[in-house]
């Protein structure tokens, strides 16, 4: 049996355990058993894809997508209807992963967190507050608690901290507005990162420092993260007004 055999041999394999079929006797998986549960069975389905693309390519692995060359996050109608809600709230983070967990990541890009935490504060459902310390972080309005959004108080590996949490209510509103996070996630922030600085960008990051323009803004205009920035009004000489963070 040459290599490129076992390969397909294993890949039948796979195959038929990701369907919940038992491949040495044909007979169905009994439905409790966890071959059946969701997640081992699209994993199953990766590694088979995998081997398909391996023994398409005569062998030869095939090298990943890159996160920019994939598709942007989709989720069809009927794929919506599959989120799994739970009974109790959640954090942003897990709502994103079971929504990531319903899309091939292998050609898709990611639902990210903050694309969703973004509409609900362009939606007035979240808000910035500053904490004791300087930082800030996100919490709901007034309007956010009426829909079911709040927060919590949980043990992390620094201490106790405060997270944002969803209600089932708070998470069907996100599905709902899916198409609009969707738009969201798939236009960059930050599109100009790591391109060089154009004469003209420098033109207006000194006018816009000598406006007091603060760094958050002038990440926004210029498409760039507040690190780089920053990086770029020191090396101007320019130095930090108080007001800005």
């Amino acid at each position: 049996m040459t290599e490129l055999e076992i390969m397909q041999h294993a890949k039948d394999y796979l195959d038929k355990l990701a369907k919940g079929i038992d491949p040495l006797t044909g007979r169905e998986v009994p439905e409790g058993e966890i071959i059946n549960n969701v997640r081992i069975s699209r994993c199953l389905f990766y590694v088979s894809d995998v081997l398909r693309q391996v023994i398409e390519n005569g062998g030869i692995q095939v090298k990943a997508v890159k996160e920019s060359e994939k598709t942007p996050f989709a989720l069809s109608y009927e794929e919506r209807t599959r989120y799994p809600f739970g009974d109790w709230p959640a954090t942003v983070s897990v709502i994103a992963q079971r929504l990531n967990e319903l899309v091939d990541l292998n050609a898709m890009q990611k639902l990210k967190t903050t694309s969703i935490t973004a509409f609900l504060m362009q939606s007035g459902l979240l808000c910035e507050e500053e904490k004791p310390n300087g930082s800030k972080a996100k919490r709901p309005t007034e309007s956010g608690l009426a829909l079911g959004i709040s927060t919590t108080q949980r043990m992390g590996q620094n201490g106790e901290y405060t997270a944002v949490v969803y209600s089932p209510e708070a998470q069907q509103f996100i599905l709902d507005n899916l198409d609009a996070i969707m738009t969201i996630n798939a236009t960059p922030l930050h599109e100009n990162q790591g391109k060089t600085w154009e004469p003209e960008e420098d033109a207006w990051l000194r006018q816009a420092f000598q406006n007091g323009t603060d760094v958050k803004e002038m990440s926004a205009k210029l498409k760039r993260t507040r690190a780089a920035v920053r990086a770029r009004l020191e090396k101007l000489g320019l130095t930090e007004q108080g007001g800005q963070s």
